[in-house]
């Protein structure tokens, strides 16, 4: 009975989002999981709630299910000041359902303006704190739990890690509100294997290997497990640039050779297992 009701919530926010809705299984997993992910287009680029679910559906110990509420260039001031989320949170409660868990995902230069971006500066972390303050607030009233996606610098200036992280952990540290941190293990990767692009051409957005590398972070906080021997190749519908879904048929969100999907797998556990270690 627990399946059918997550499996209902799944369904409902998939028709409000126009997103696919997959066929419900027979059998009850041992550990389900829903997630909403809120962002921006660095969580539709390469459809990485996709390559969540996949990991995860590779390793067999959880099932992830997504649903994604996103709009392009958002900050989470915008996802705060708009309706859509409440909406989200009161069509789930009045089917007497819930998220295990929200991922809000700031903008990634914590809303600076396009021409401050440009430069590399970013922007005044204390709205990306009050944001974060008021949709926490909210889904706290809904009874779900939020989790911070942290993202990463820009490729032009990778120096910008050190701002993001103290700002991400900051404020998942004053609500006790866990921090997924992407980024950093992105400039672990970045740093020490240049060799794997993990940015598009824009030095900006994700290539399919950064939102890999995105998706294991993710599964691991969330699962608290290693995404060790999970699949290298992900299938999923796809996303266009616009944050529109294509036309409903699968293509390959993301194909790595066994090396650099192992390791790519390591770097994120290891980084959870430090980033959420007591401090000594």
């Amino acid at each position: 009975m627990a399946y059918l009701k997550k499996y209902l919530l799944h369904f409902v926010a998939c028709l409000l989002l126009g997103i696919a809705v997959p066929e419900a299984r027979s059998q009850a997993p041992i550990d389900t999981l829903d997630v909403l992910f809120v962002g921006n287009s660095y969580v539709y680029f390469n459809n990485l709630p996709g390559i969540v679910e996949g990991i995860a559906a590779s390793l067999g110990e959880t099932v992830i299910r997504s649903s994604v509420h996103t709009h392009g260039g958002y900050t989470l001031r915008e996802h705060a000041d708009d309706a859509h989320v409440a909406e989200l949170l009161t069509a789930a409660r009045d089917n007497g359902q819930s998220w295990d868990y929200v991922l809000l995902q700031e903008q990634s230069t914590l809303g600076a303006r396009f021409s401050q971006a440009q430069s590399g500066k970013l922007g005044d972390p204390e709205e990306f704190f009050l944001a974060t303050r008021d949709l926490v607030e909210l889904l706290r009233r809904y009874g779900a739990s939020a989790v911070l996606y942290m993202t990463w610098a820009k490729e032009q200036y990778p120096d910008q890690i050190a701002s993001l992280s103290a700002a991400y952990n900051h404020i998942g540290q004053e609500l006790s509100i866990p921090v997924a941190p992407v980024g950093i293990a992105w400039n672990i990767v970045n740093t020490n294997r240049p060799d794997i692009s993990l940015f598009t051409g824009d030095g900006s957005h994700p290539a399919p290997a950064g939102s890999y590398l995105a998706a294991c972070v993710i599964y691991s906080q969330l699962t608290g497990r290693s995404a060790r021997g999970a699949a290298r190749e992900i299938v999923g519908l796809s996303w266009n640039r616009n944050g529109v879904l294509e036309d409903g048929a699968e293509s390959m969100l993301v194909s790595l050779s066994s090396g650099v999907a192992q390791y790519l797998q390591e770097v994120a556990f290891e980084t959870v297992a430090k980033e959420t270690a007591p401090s000594n």
